[in-house]
């Protein structure tokens, strides 16, 4: 089955890989540098920021592809 977008639901889509992208240059960013005990702390609250981000962007691009087909 062939799925159109509107140009905003295009924008949007656009909008969330954009979200993506900068949540993972900010866990990479945030722990450049780090080492040992320091890296250790910083990279679990880094990484479980970057899955809250990433779990919100697959929620809206999910409710973006439902309302997309309906």
């Amino acid at each position: 089955m062939t799925t159109f977008t509107t140009p905003d639901a295009q924008r949007r889509l656009t909008e969330l890989d954009a979200r993506t992208r900068v949540a993972w240059a900010t866990y990479r960013d945030g722990l450049s540098g780090l080492q040992g005990t320091a890296y250790d702390d910083a990279e679990a609250a880094a990484w479980d920021q970057l899955q809250a981000t990433l779990g919100e962007v697959e929620m809206e691009r999910a409710e973006l592809t439902l309302r997309n087909r309906a």
